[in-house]
């Protein structure tokens, strides 16, 4: 693949303090003795800020302020916190054009992506305001006795978060912990945690003192785990250290949400197949792949295999490949020079086991991944078996739809899967029979929507985020029973 630009910067390095740690909503005591410099994916040499990286000995006064915020902020009502998060939804979409340039910088994200991101934080917080008011419970007349049942905040939250979407995901993790009434403690992903930071100083402004930013070496992230002080441990990442860390966790509560192999099946094609094939090499590619429900692996009825991959190679060769500052930019760098070589070995392994490139393989620069399609490859294979992470998508044939179901299920994940189908009985089949936590129909399995519940089976994780099912994982019921004084 060519590509017209250069890998000189859109933007000039601008020299800043280094951003503190916030503890309970104050960045008073926030600088340590270590300093951490965040550079540019598109060049890795771009500064984009410096942060200052919590220590060991700081453990016990994240803690307490865990702590002390929940005591305090566990007495508000629920139209309080709704509030909060309606202030806070107005300040993040009145700083979206400083919040999207700051994501394409710690993320090398194309900047409408990230300007989609901000967007869909802010419905996330609006989203999460109605929901906090409704937060009444229910009163039952039992055996001649009233009963109050309802969800009561769940205590102290620590949530562990991840470099791709750093705005995003975090509020998934942020507007549930307001309006469940908890406290929160966000550990962000080093390579992205300015953007959290800015989050974090916006919910301040916006009423939500109960909040702590600590971005942390591993070590101090794992003490944090085991931490008797947290309640609730929400983490998104990978399958590997997810399971990890809920090993370390104890009785807490834990959510995780922990990626997966994407899998759709193309029974059929139904409308123009040139539209279809540019949806498919979105949900392959944007982003470089680095999203937990890209499209990884495609069944294709031999049927429709010749014609859907025509224009998919070309819907892929057309990909604008560039620096994601710039608008007309599809795919940008990967997070790392690590991630990419991880990604060509993962490529290598495959031809070496009699795989075949259909497009792609190779690398734009030492930095950015091309679009690469596969085929000829077996389950076994690293470019099938693990959560690839970056653009590599391959494609498989089938003549029946239940064998189609049956490889896609013959995997250890199961996060979202996408089937192409008219037929009402596939349709249902693919409900219930596809392993995952959701089934897109007639699209491709990257669609989220922020409002559903959203999470895994499997190793693809553990429990539910979306605003429908995001509150009850921050809350726990409880009972109260009135004994008539006639009894």
């Amino acid at each position: 693949m060519s590509s017209q630009y250069s890998t000189k910067t859109s933007f000039p390095a601008k020299v800043q303090a280094p951003e503190p740690l916030i503890l309970q909503g104050s960045d008073r005591l926030g600088k340590t003795e270590q300093v951490v410099s965040v550079y540019y994916p598109w060049d890795n040499v771009t500064l984009v800020g410096e942060y200052h990286l919590a220590q060991a000995e700081q453990i016990e006064q994240i803690e307490q302020a865990a702590e002390q915020g929940f005591q305090a902020f566990r007495k508000t009502t629920p139209a309080q916190r709704a509030a909060i998060l309606s202030r806070l939804a107005g300040l993040i979409e009145k700083k979206q054009d400083d919040l999207a340039t700051l994501i394409t910088q710690e993320t090398g994200k194309p900047i409408r992506l990230s300007r989609m991101e901000v967007a869909r934080s802010v419905e996330v917080c609006r989203a999460y305001a109605s929901e906090a008011e409704r937060n009444f419970g229910q009163i039952l007349q039992v055996d001649g006795r009233e009963a109050r049942v309802r969800q009561f905040p769940i205590g102290p939250v620590l949530a562990i978060t991840p470099y791709n979407f750093p705005l995003n995901l975090v509020v998934h993790k942020l507007a549930p912990a307001i309006a469940a009434g908890c406290s929160i403690t966000i550990k962000p992903a080093p390579h992205t945690p300015l953007t959290a930071l800015k989050l974090g100083q916006l919910a301040i402004q916006a009423g939500y003192e109960a909040i702590s930013v600590v971005p942390a070496p591993n070590e101090v992230a794992e003490e944090l785990v085991k931490s008797k002080t947290f309640a609730k441990l929400s983490f998104t990442g990978s399958a590997k250290v997810g399971w990890y860390l809920r090993q370390l966790a104890g009785c807490k509560s834990v959510t995780l949400e922990l990626g997966g192999n994407a899998a759709l099946i193309i029974e059929d094609i139904d409308g123009p197949v040139e539209a279809m094939a540019q949806r498919v090499a979105f949900g392959a590619f944007a982003f470089s792949g680095q999203i937990c429900i890209s499209v990884q692996r495609i069944f294709i009825n031999e049927r429709v295999k010749d014609e859907f991959m025509q224009a998919f190679i070309t819907a892929t060769r057309n990909f604008k490949v560039g620096d994601p500052m710039r608008s007309d930019t599809e795919l940008g760098p990967m997070i790392s020079i690590d991630e990419v070589q991880r990604a060509r070995r993962s490529i290598k392994e495959a031809l070496k086991g009699g795989a075949n490139v259909v497009y792609g393989g190779n690398t734009f620069n030492a930095l950015t991944m091309n679009p690469t399609v596969l085929d000829r490859t077996t389950p076994e294979m690293a470019v099938n078996a693990e959560e690839a992470f970056a653009p590599i998508v391959t494609v498989t044939s089938y003549q029946d739809f239940e064998e189609a179901l049956a490889m896609a299920n013959a995997s250890r994940y199961g996060l979202q899967a996408g089937v192409y189908t008219q037929d009402p009985r596939q349709i249902e089949l693919a409900y219930q029979l596809l392993d995952v936590g959701g089934v897109v129909i007639n699209d491709i399995p990257t669609y989220r929507c922020d409002l559903l519940p959203y999470g895994g089976v499997k190793a693809s994780g553990l429990g539910r985020e979306g605003v429908l099912a995001g509150l009850a994982e921050y809350s726990s019921l409880k009972t109260l029973v009135v004994k008539s004084a006639l009894e």
